[in-house]
């Protein structure tokens, strides 16, 4: 089970993988952000939910598969 992380961790740890990712703060719906990277195929895009200023486990894995970050990318270093 993953953990869920500050927010500020997470989109902390976002750049330091992948500098390419951008955070939009107007774009997402509500109380949400918008994640975004272009790629050679296109856009890449993924909404996080802000209100809890956490982001919950489900989100941290999506976010893994959507830009292609390592497995590890939201753990804590032991």
């Amino acid at each position: 089970m993953v953990k869920p992380i500050k927010l500020r961790d997470f989109l902390q740890r976002v750049k330091e993988f992948d500098p390419a990712i951008v955070v939009f703060v107007n774009r997402g719906k509500g109380s949400h952000i918008m994640l975004c990277k272009d790629t050679h195929g296109g856009k890449v895009s993924f909404p996080v939910p802000t209100s809890s200023g956490e982001v919950a486990g489900p989100y941290q894995k999506a976010v893994i598969r959507r830009f292609e970050l390592p497995e590890d990318a939201f753990r804590k270093p032991q």
